[in-house]
């Protein structure tokens, strides 16, 4: 019996360390999240100052053209590469995240007293997650996370791109390149969205969900 006492100790210990390291690794991901989403963005203000100088000095003549289509697909590149590394992070931070229910799932399991205190769900399925961060299930919840917000603002660019190599390729008015840079705009915030569900639902079917909550958990 003292043997088991010590094994059962030392599993909590180390279930505790657990615990820990997942709870820095979360706060890692957000960090790294945040910081490439704020590069993202300097880059971003750092071009549109640029080229509002030479729109001034050129007029917005084909100077100001050549240096939009020079710059403007760097940017998007930053853009995306910042959106798919912030939903790898996400993959990441959702991943932890489980773990640490089980964790505490398993601290149940121990003490079955705690549950009463415990605000954080103890179920590893994609609901209890879910709600653990606050999330609702809303479509619109994807445009309010990091990579959402990127991928909005990278598709406003190559709209923006598209639109004034149209006009500079066709040297139409401003209707065809309005109408061309929607159309890139919409084309690209549905190809990054669709990526991103991808990217999540590939995640979700690599995880085993070995403690599913009942619904109002």
């Amino acid at each position: 019996m003292a043997e088991e006492g010590n094994d059962a100790q030392v599993v909590l210990q180390c279930m505790t360390t657990e615990h820990f390291v997942l709870q820095t690794a979360r706060a890692a991901t957000i960090q790294e999240a945040n910081q490439r989403a704020n590069l993202f963005l300097t880059s971003v203000s750092s071009v549109a100052i640029a080229l509002s100088f030479v729109a001034q000095v050129t007029k917005m003549g084909m100077p100001f053209v050549l240096f939009s289509l020079i710059l403007l697909p760097c940017v998007f590149f930053i853009g995306l590469v910042t959106f798919v590394r912030a939903v790898q992070v996400a993959v990441e931070d959702m991943v932890h995240a489980r773990g640490m229910a089980r964790i505490r799932h398993y601290y149940v399991e121990v003490a079955p007293a705690m549950q009463s205190y415990l605000v954080h769900s103890t179920h590893d399925d994609r609901s209890a997650v879910r709600v653990d961060k606050g999330l609702s299930p809303s479509p619109l919840q994807y445009f309010m996370t990091t990579a959402g917000m990127v991928s909005v603002i990278s598709s406003a660019i190559a709209g923006v791109f598209t639109g004034i190599a149209a006009t500079a390729a066709v040297g139409a008015g401003m209707a065809l390149g309005v109408a061309a840079g929607m159309l890139a705009f919409a084309a690209s915030v549905f190809v990054l969205r669709r990526y991103h569900l991808r990217a999540w639902a590939a995640a979700e079917q690599r995880l085993t969900v070995l403690f599913p909550g009942t619904r109002g958990e």
